[in-house]
């Protein structure tokens, strides 16, 4: 498969981001990806996945809600859209190989999440797969089931991904209703604001999905990327215009 075959097919925002040669917040930092119900935060994080994949980077999904299943028909279905978008449907087999070969899910459905289980994980993945991520996705942070999100635990997962070079995604749930403090992330992503190195909301607008970016690195903002998402593959659709 050309690589330059592999790189045109790229629609995800996260290629907007590449500064210094690295898209997102690079080797051991976190992006956070913030969105209320419903508007498409595993479809966002799945197109992530895929940018990096086609991009020759190794990756590592994991979901507590979705079976291994699900998450792959996310992939499959998205990646076959880019195909047809792009018509490049002849090279579909070719391109789902060279995907799969690098990517790894993990899922811990049913309140079977714990970090000794994703520690055992990761472990395994090296020592005996020979696979060491460069990007980890994590959907989504509320590891415990409750409103309440456990800092120290995505401190420990932030860590894990500092280990072995990778940058960690993850999304994280927000609700209309609460007050959010100016200058700071949204409940409950406002306990990880010292954690997080960039920090995204996806917005619905109309017929698409806006993005903003709350927070990059140290600078706290709230800042229009005038970038419009397809609200059922959350892939780039157009830009606004602006800066």
């Amino acid at each position: 498969m050309p690589e330059q075959l592999m790189i045109s097919l790229r629609r995800s925002p996260r290629k907007l981001l590449e500064r210094d040669g690295h898209p997102g917040p690079g080797p051991g930092h976190l992006a956070l990806v913030l969105a209320r119900a419903g508007v498409g935060k595993t479809a966002f994080l799945v197109g992530i996945g895929i940018d990096a994949l086609l991009a020759g980077q190794r990756v590592l999904h994991i979901s507590l809600e979705n079976t291994v299943d699900h998450v792959r028909d996310f992939y499959d279905d998205i990646l076959l859209e880019m195909l047809s978008r792009d018509k490049k449907l002849e090279h579909r087999s070719a391109v789902q190989l060279a995907v799969d070969r690098r990517r790894h899910i993990h899922t811990y459905v049913g309140g079977s999440f714990s970090m000794g289980r994703l520690r055992q994980a990761f472990e395994l993945l090296k020592d005996v797969m020979h696979f060491e991520p460069d990007v980890i996705l994590f959907d989504d942070i509320d590891v415990d089931g409750e409103e309440q999100i456990d800092a120290a635990k995505v401190e420990s997962i932030k860590a894990i991904a500092a280990e072995f070079g990778a940058e960690l995604w993850m999304t994280c749930q927000t609700h209309r209703d609460d007050p959010v403090e100016p200058g700071h992330l949204p409940p409950p992503a406002s306990e990880l604001e010292s954690l997080a190195d960039l920090a995204f909301r996806l917005d619905s607008h109309g017929a698409k999905v806006r993005l903003h970016v709350l927070k990059d690195h140290q600078q706290m903002l709230d800042k229009d990327t005038h970038i419009l998402l397809d609200p059922r593959t959350l892939l780039l659709t157009v830009g606004l215009g602006g800066g």
